[in-house]
Order: C-alpha cells, then structure tokens, then sequence
C-alpha cells in the first residue's frame, strides 16, 4: 500500500474507534471520510479477496447474514457490511481490517441501485439476485429501472457467477440469461396445478412477458409474481431450475423447515420471504462447493437481524420489530403476523426521509385489511407521516377503537409499559427503525 493509503484507512480506524468509543454507529461515517480522501480506496482494501455481493429489493440483508453465517463454517476470515449499510461508504468500513496478503472472503450487501458504482471499484467473484419490486419509487422508479441499473453493474464485471432467483420473471429476460445465472426457486409438487392457468398475485410487478407483452400466467404461485410462469401466446417461460425446494416440511412463525435433493435444512426465523432468502444462500454455498454440514450449521445457527422479526423483552413485553418498505415485503409480514394467536397491540412507524422513500403511497397498495383477523387490542401510530398512516388503518377497518397518534422518540417506553396487552408488533419503515434503536439503547 502506499503512503497515502495507509494515512486513509488509518484516519478511517480512527475515527471508527472514537465513534464507538462515544457509542455511535460507525458504520458510514468512517467509510464516507475515507472515500473524500482516496477515491480508490476500495481497490487497496480489496486485494486476495473473493467477492461475493448480496443485490435486490427485498432480503438482501437477511440473505448477507445467512451466507455469512455458513461461510464462517468453512473461511477463516469472513467480512461483511453487518449492519446493512450497503452504499459506498458502509462498503469501505466493512473492509478496514481486511489483511493485504492474506486471502480472504468479502460477503457485501450492495444497493441495487449501486451495483455499477460499487463494481468500479470491485470486481466480484459472485453475485445473489434476490428480487425486484416495486420500491421507493421517488428513487427507483419502476422495477425496470432498477433492472437496468443491475444489468450495467454487470457489464463491469468480469467472468461474475450471477446466482438469481428463478422464480421472477424479469430474472429470465434474455439480456439477464447472456450470462448464463444458475438458478434458484421454490416448486413444491404439493401445489403443482399441472396447468398453467392462475394468476400473479393483485397488484404484482413485472407480470408482463418480455416479448409479446401477454399477461403471465402461473402453474405454481408462492407469492406477488413468484413461481413457476409461461406466456399463453409465445415461448417465454420459467428457467432451469438448479437449486429447487420441493417440499416445505413447516413453517411457522419463528422457525422453517425445508428439503433441497433430499437434503433437510431448517432456520431459526419465519415467513416464505425468508426461505427464498435461505435458498438463496444455500444455493450459492452449493456452487462454492460447502460440504452439507457448513450449510446446515450455518442457516441453523443463524441469529435474527436487527429489524428482521427481531423478539425483545422490553419493560417486561414482548416486543417484535418488523422493517417494512415496500408493498410486497410487508404483505409477507402481514401473513407472518397472521399466525400469530395471542392478543396483540400494533404500532405503526411511518418516515418519508430520503431512505424511507419520500413517497408513501405504497401502503396503500399493502394488505392492511388481512389484521383483521389478529386480536388486536389497540393500534398507535407514530412517524413523519403518522397521519397518512392513521388514515390508512382506519381505512383498513383492522381495529374497533380509537387509533392513537404519539411520538415515539419520547414516548416509546411509556406506551410499551401501558400496553394493553403482553405482546407488541411494531412496523417500522427504515429511518424511524434506526431512531428507535437509538431511543431503545439498542446497538
């Protein structure tokens, strides 16, 4: 390295020290400072090291975490952007400590709008499509957008492995298969119709056929627009599968259960999103050659996420923290939620900062209404926009009282001790997330 590398990544400690030392995140900061003193910074930090990037809307921190967990198995040195902070900044903070001459792994969550900034700087060795929804949309635009972005990111890349979720169909568009992905799905025989006669979910993206513009229509549907497609009028249709789950043997609220080739995996976390997300890892573990034991120990073993169905004892509740962002990742929390049995208090946090999206029309295009079967014993709102979301609860007619608007960041553990009852489910969009944590102590 040379002098001026040594002097950044140096002040780049640093800082990261202090700030830990002052209980501070210090996942950017360090990262972002490093940046304004050498743009190539990545190129120096990155060398004897194989790259693997985590890409997509939904799941790419709960899928970083689960290849994470298996790779440390079989690696002797893992990195990762932990915290999920998957910009350019919190990329270059993962990667302070990684060893110049050593060889090493480097498990990154990468922004999927940032995937071709993030690849001038580091070629890598794989990369996991997860999905693409509609998301952001202030930011992103439609799920082509994003589409197209990913597929620019590619064309920096040389001899990348891409591993993507065969189960959507804008991952079979020709400009994707050119370079020839391995595919991933979920085609249970248990809900093959044998006909491809249903259709996608109310309100899925991307249902389109690529050529001909004819509505998809479906053999197996797990959920929005994933599962086994075929245009009615031209060839178009779902891939090759490699990696399949043929048979989801439980799925409960905090636990799963599942077969690839006869081989029986379980996670410690629930929702069908998450068992995309597994499969996802395991899938890649697979192409790297991992033994079935490193994979299973690793998904086992795996811890929750913060904001991933992530369980607190709180003033003596039970508190479950949910991330959402997205019409589609919080409909799949709502059909976790409905699993549940005991009685529940539900509260609500709504921010439109730059992170959030600015944009929040999206829970209206979201399955409130499904809560009404939960036992809810009182519903509170909170956030930059607990208006738009009280209004949107009222509208979804999920709770007979009165819905109460306060303010978290005061009032937080006070509504907690008072609830009225054992069990709190708090949803959360991103910002108001991290601010909780804060307020909760949380790091």
């Amino acid at each position: 390295m040379s002098i001026k590398d040594n002097l950044t990544i140096s002040t780049a400690k640093l800082i990261r020290f202090l700030l830990k030392l002052t209980k501070h995140k210090a996942t950017s900061l360090p990262g972002k400072i490093a940046y304004k003193m050498d743009k190539d910074i990545l190129k120096s930090l990155s060398k004897n090291t194989k790259f693997i990037f985590i890409t997509g809307t939904n799941g790419k921190t709960m899928t970083t975490h689960f290849v994470t967990s298996i790779l440390k198995n079989h690696y002797n040195k893992v990195f990762t952007n932990e915290s999920g902070s998957n910009m350019i900044q919190g990329i270059i903070t993962s990667l302070l400590d990684n060893p110049k001459n050593e060889n090493t792994v480097a498990v990154l969550e990468v922004d999927e709008a940032n995937l071709v900034r993030v690849s001038e700087f580091i070629k890598p060795d794989y990369v996991v499509l997860t999905n693409i929804f509609r998301d952001q949309m202030d930011r992103f635009g439609e799920i082509y957008n994003v589409y197209n972005k990913i597929l620019e990111g590619f064309k920096k890349c040389d001899d990348v492995k891409i591993i993507a979720n065969g189960d959507l169909p804008i991952f079979s568009y020709d400009s994707l298969k050119k370079y020839n992905p391995i595919y991933y799905g979920i085609r249970e025989d248990k809900k093959d119709s044998q006909l491809y006669d249903l259709d996608a979910e109310f309100n899925s993206d991307g249902i389109l056929c690529p050529n001909c513009k004819s509505i998809l229509k479906y053999r197996i549907i797990n959920y929005s627009s994933l599962g086994d497609f075929s245009c009615p009028n031209c060839d178009f249709h779902s891939p090759k599968i490699d990696y399949n789950i043929e048979n989801i043997l439980s799925m409960e609220a905090n636990y799963s259960k599942f077969l690839i080739d006869n081989e029986e995996y379980e996670i410690q976390i629930g929702g069908f999103y998450n068992i995309y997300n597994a499969l996802a890892a395991i899938s890649l573990s697979k192409e790297l050659e991992l033994t079935y034991e490193e994979i299973y120990d690793g998904l086992k073993n795996q811890e929750h996420v913060f904001g991933r169905q992530e369980n607190l004892n709180i003033e003596g509740k039970e508190v479950i923290i949910n991330l959402v962002k997205n019409p589609t990742g919080l409909n799949q929390i709502i059909n976790l939620m409905l699993l549940e049995d005991d009685p529940i208090s539900l509260f609500c946090f709504l921010n439109d900062n730059y992170a959030d999206g600015t944009d929040v029309s999206w829970i209206y295009d979201s399955y409130y209404e499904r809560l009404k079967k939960l036992n809810i014993k009182e519903v509170k709102v909170s956030g930059k926009r607990k208006k738009d979301m009280k209004r949107r609860l009222e509208i979804a007619d999920i709770f007979d009282g009165e819905i109460i608007e306060f303010d978290y960041e005061k009032d937080i553990l006070k509504a907690i001790s008072t609830s009225k009852t054992n069990k709190i489910y708090i949803l959360s969009t991103y910002t108001a997330m991290l601010r909780l944590r804060e307020v909760l102590n949380l790091q």
